[in-house]
């Protein structure tokens, strides 16, 4: 072998290696969120907060940077979060529940007839439909339409009605339940693409919204209310 092509070998290995590297990044496979974490635009602590994730989220992981993990955001993002809040797995794609569409009607029929209140002034304590309502008073007058009874806080609708699913599991009519340190403080219905109707704060009124944005109380779970 010649001496001039023995020098360029270590070159074209590296090259081969970070070409493979980049090729494989996508394929590192999918996790779990362990706990509501925070997640940074830089496999730092230190760096600047890009998003927050949830228990139970489930992400795709796009890279690996010593302790950290690169995850694919829905806007194709990617955001860092450190390795020990992801359990990683493989899962099979799970079979759709029989009761599935009916749930999924149900669901739609109480979106549909939430929309009829847009524009419903948010009231403190509130629970009329025609002259105001607070988030957990939109959701139990809402329900009370197709005879279910909730709770009438926030905190006591997270605790007691329905039963948990995970934001992969969301259909419209589920509730989103939102909080700080453990404490439910806020609750609203899903509309679909990412989206909520809600009786948001005082001085505004019904409206629909983004499932979550910045500035925002953290997502503390999801329940539904029809099986």
């Amino acid at each position: 072998m010649k001496k001039g092509l023995l020098k360029w070998i270590p070159v074209i290995l590296a090259t081969f290696t970070i070409f493979t590297a980049n090729v494989w990044a996508d394929e590192v496979g999918k996790g779990i969120v362990k706990e509501n974490i925070l997640a940074y635009k830089t496999p730092s602590t230190d760096g600047i907060t890009a998003s927050y994730l949830n228990a139970g989220d489930q992400i795709v992981i796009a890279e690996e940077i010593d302790n950290y993990y690169g995850i694919t955001l829905e806007n194709d993002e990617i955001v860092y979060i450190e390795k020990i809040y992801i359990e990683v797995e493989e899962k099979p794609e799970e079979k759709q529940p029989e009761k599935k569409v009916e749930v999924t009607a149900k669901g739609e029929e109480v979106v549909d007839y939430a929309k009829q209140f847009i524009g419903v002034p948010y009231r403190s304590g509130g629970t009329s439909l025609k002259t105001g309502v607070d988030c957990s008073g939109f959701t139990q007058q809402i329900y009370s339409n197709f005879n279910v009874s909730l709770e009438r806080s926030s905190r006591s609708q997270y605790a007691s009605d329905g039963k948990d699913v995970s934001k992969s599991e969301l259909l419209p009519g589920d509730l989103v339940f939102y909080g700080v340190g453990g404490s439910v403080r806020h609750v609203a219905i899903y509309v679909g693409d990412n989206k909520i109707i809600h009786a948001p704060v005082p001085g505004k009124s019904v409206c629909i919204d983004a499932m979550w944005e910045r500035g925002c109380d953290p997502i503390m779970g999801y329940k539904r209310i029809f099986s």
